[in-house]
């Protein structure tokens, strides 16, 4: 850090601070503009942590975390989107080996194999291989008409 100053041990605390006080802050960890209050929070709360803790935060972080400050809920939902999105009580069939496997959509994230439940199909395509490999690509789920 560039100055010697008293920096808050929370982040209640932060948000607690004046303008006046969160602007000094953002002034000594960025070097461009603070606009807007509370988008601002959670970059400026992991800078004062790596100063704290001596660790460094790379400035293309700081933009990153600018964008999902900014609106967190549409970054949120794209996390957990499925790119693909399948009915329930579609069956995939995949021909591998000469043996045929069949695995049944069960819910959003539910498959069903050989009467087991899993998560994803890559955990089942790599049951079947016995190698890694993608279970979508396995499957061929992966044209744009599954998008």
């Amino acid at each position: 850090m560039r100055n010697k100053c008293y920096l808050p041990k929370s982040l209640e605390e932060l948000k607690g601070l004046s303008n006046e006080k969160l602007q000094f802050y953002w002034d000594i960890f960025y070097r461009y503009p603070l606009r807007g209050r509370k988008c601002k929070y959670r970059p400026l709360w992991y800078a004062i942590q790596c100063e704290l803790y001596s660790c460094k935060l790379a400035e293309k972080y700081i933009t990153r975390l600018d964008k999902y400050a900014s609106n967190p809920e549409k970054y949120i939902q794209r996390a957990n989107k499925n790119k693909y999105s399948l009915a329930i009580g579609t069956i995939l069939t995949k021909k591998y080996k000469g043996n045929i496997y069949q695995v049944a959509v069960k819910g959003e994230k539910e498959y069903e194999w050989e009467n087991n439940i899993y998560s994803n199909l890559t955990a089942i395509a790599q049951k079947i291989t016995r190698g890694h490999i993608s279970g979508p690509k396995f499957f061929g789920l992966t044209g744009k008409r599954y998008a």
